[in-house]
């Protein structure tokens, strides 16, 4: 009989929550990131504030560290269950999903430290050493897209119940997080009917399910193990 679920201790238990709790906290605010980009005047008083701290590359790395961490903790505990299971492949696999976590996310922050602003944006137009954080993430993002591709054909096909769901969540939560900006770019390039308010309403919405998709497979994972009372 193919396992449903793996069991933890009652202290596994509360660090999963622990880690689930703190990613959703700091994705919700990097997600509102995201809206009120920079301070300006016609913004109110609380969306102004949450801006100027959001312009803080500390805070901003602290925000990553701790959505980076969450999923890290989590998936660690996975790969421990997979071990005591006997299951070296799929072990292997979340190591190396754990292992691109990290570097995308020493990508996206050292940048912060290391260049200015006006170093990066002229990195855009005329190369520099910027570009090759920016080319490393995507090229990370995409291997770490196929290893989820294999971690969810290794648990769909040796385990069931919400393991299986799981697997399936890792690429299916990404396959269509692609499908839906595609969707945007399409209709912001090719839609000539669309207004600007058109196109901002459509990203807000694109925005959100994103975002709850970004979290739905992680929320599956805390499913995957129950605690052994």
């Amino acid at each position: 009989m193919k396992l449903k679920t793996f069991s933890i201790t009652p202290k596994e238990g509360e660090i999963l929550n622990w880690s689930l709790g703190l990613l959703i906290a700091f994705s919700v605010l990097n997600l509102i990131d995201g809206w009120t980009s920079a301070p300006n005047a016609g913004q109110g008083v609380f969306t102004n504030a949450f801006a100027v701290l959001q312009e803080n590359d500390y805070i901003r790395a602290i925000e990553y560290a701790v959505i980076a961490a969450g999923k890290l903790i989590m998936l660690e505990l996975f790969r421990r269950c997979s071990n005591k299971n006997g299951d070296k492949a799929a072990q292997l696999t979340v190591t190396v999903m754990m292992v691109l976590i990290f570097c995308l996310l020493l990508a996206g922050t050292l940048p912060m430290f290391l260049f200015t602003e006006e170093e990066e944006m002229s990195a855009l137009l005329h190369g520099g050493l910027p570009t090759y954080f920016t080319r490393f993430s995507q090229i990370a993002f995409m291997i770490l897209a196929l290893t989820k591709l294999v971690l969810c054909v290794q648990l769909v096909r040796q385990y069931a119940g919400k393991i299986r769901l799981f697997g399936a969540s890792l690429f299916g939560c990404q396959a269509l997080a692609w499908v839906l900006d595609l969707a945007y770019l399409f209709v912001y390039t090719c839609v000539g009917g669309a207004t600007m308010s058109d196109i901002s309403s459509i990203y807000t919405l694109t925005s959100l399910i994103n975002f709850a998709l970004a979290l739905a497979s992680f929320c599956v994972l805390r499913t995957t193990m129950v605690k052994n009372d």
